[in-house]
């Protein structure tokens, strides 16, 4: 069952002159215009990574910082243990009394008198 080859039939005068086609130049403006496009876009791109870039130098700065300021802190607490540390030693009451007997001379006295606020003192 084949089917009988058609003949191109022969257009119509009044086909002809309703139809508005006409010949286009080359292709070449959509190129162009691709090229430009496409250009732009790598622009943009290499522009976000230049700034990605830029901002990865920022940060790592600021974190070198960051470092900085964190060890300068934990040496401030480390110092501030030490005196308090030194500070509990100075005031402990054994060292003040040893001081108080070896460098100062004073010795404890024998009894201890205790004075009543109730009544006034004698004259």
């Amino acid at each position: 069952m084949s089917r009988p080859l058609r003949t191109p039939e022969a257009p119509t005068p009044q086909v002809e002159a309703q139809s508005r086609l006409r010949v286009v130049g080359s292709e070449r403006p959509k190129s162009n215009h691709l090229r430009r496009i496409v250009l732009r876009v790598v622009v943009v791109l290499l522009s976000g990574l230049f700034a990605i870039g830029v901002l990865q130098a920022v940060v790592t700065q600021a974190q070198g910082r960051i470092d900085q300021l964190d060890r300068q802190i934990d040496d401030a607490v480390s110092l501030d243990r030490e005196l308090r540390l030194r500070r509990a030693e100075l005031l402990s009451p054994a060292r003040l009394a040893t001081e108080a007997r070896d460098r100062l001379g004073m010795v404890p006295p024998a009894t201890v008198n205790f004075l009543d606020p109730a009544t006034p003192p004698a004259p």
